[in-house]
């Protein structure tokens, strides 16, 4: 079986996927090719040597800046003629286009006639996932059209439509043991370290030590309860498996490895990221977390004195995804989502 795999490099949680998901295939015996589009994360900057061989294209990107995504830096690393270009190197023959909501791989798969499953979190919105009162139209339509798929396999914390699945969680999160140690881990990235300061320096918040990622500038660190880290990803890991609760946007990906690991949640959705203001308001409707529209260090000081654990242990949807595609999708869409969901009653009844 040949694969052409498409993923994002606009984001870490589509690469965390990737990570999960391409070694087992290979494992496996399917022949993939991957193709990682989009050149703003900090991961594809450095290179992904662990998911060799793969070609990286421009593709589509944004930038966020304080929290939020700026149009006008977006727009000026748009390339439409490099875009068409991608398209075109794309060549060969495939049994089937894997797609982590990457755009290039799902249209050409639809254009040649290869059937697409798409594996993400955006899928889950072609149902009923949950939404804020605001309602975005134009995201609605990138949802549906940004990278579309015959077989919408989306993600989330509930089955909101007969194809989601259970979040993809890493095997290094799902071998973790959790422990509850002094700090609160802060993941914000968009955020600059003199924001930081402000936030976490406040009076208010000063009882209790944060630690943060990543490390933008090397400069000292002046508030005396914080530390900055640079990117680790083995210490991330590390400091998220023994913190005592979580402060962070609101991408899916890490909210699901919390929840799995049961660490507390206070989340921030980073302004103009409609899919994130979608997973704070999951968040809050299925009684998952706090999510609030900005950090104010007196909210998130009341948070944590009162946060609750919620725990919800996910199944190694990674592993099952790979053994179904390569044994030849022996059972159905519906069938292998609720195969998975009933796996998830099973692991939460202990």
């Amino acid at each position: 079986m040949k694969v052409l795999y498409g993923t994002q490099g606009t984001g870490n949680g589509h690469l965390s996927r990737t990570y999960a998901i391409v070694p087992l295939l290979r494992e496996a015996g399917v022949d993939v090719e991957l193709i990682i589009s989009g050149t703003t994360s900090e991961g594809l900057k450095r290179g992904v040597p662990e998911l060799e061989p793969y070609r990286a294209f421009h593709g589509l990107s944004y930038i966020r800046h304080e929290g939020r995504i700026s149009l006008g830096k977006s727009l000026e690393i748009f390339k439409p003629i490099e875009l068409a270009e991608d398209f075109a190197e794309i060549q060969g023959t495939y049994d089937l286009v894997i797609s982590d909501f990457e755009p290039l791989t799902a249209w050409w798969g639809l254009s040649h006639e290869v059937p697409v499953i798409g594996i993400a979190h955006n899928y889950a919105f072609q149902g009923r996932a949950p939404r804020p009162l605001l309602i975005d139209p134009m995201i609605e339509v990138v949802f549906h059209y940004y990278a579309p798929a015959d077989i919408p396999l989306g993600s989330h914390w509930q089955r909101t439509n007969e194809t989601v699945i259970p979040p993809i969680i890493r095997e290094v999160i799902l071998a973790a043991e959790p422990e509850d140690g002094e700090h609160i881990l802060v993941y914000l990235p968009s955020f600059s370290d003199e924001s930081l300061d402000q936030l976490f320096g406040h009076q208010a918040l000063a009882p209790y030590r944060f630690v943060a990622y990543p490390r933008r500038s090397e400069r000292d660190v002046r508030a005396e309860n914080l530390t900055v880290k640079p990117f680790s990803k083995s210490g991330f890991v590390e400091d998220l498996r023994t913190a005592r609760a979580v402060v962070t946007s609101a991408g899916f990906t890490l909210l699901s490895e919390c929840l799995h690991l049961g660490k507390p949640l206070y989340v921030v959705p980073e302004a103009g990221q409609y899919e994130q203001k979608c997973n704070a308001e999951a968040l809050k409707k299925w009684n998952l977390g706090a999510a609030a529209t900005e950090l104010v260090p007196e909210e998130v000081a009341a948070w944590l004195e009162a946060r609750r654990m919620v725990r919800k242990p996910w199944p190694d949807v990674a592993r099952a995804f790979a053994d179904w595609v390569a044994a030849g999708r022996p059972e159905s869409p519906l069938d292998f989502s609720a195969r998975l969901w009933e796996e998830t009653r099973r692991l939460a009844a202990g």
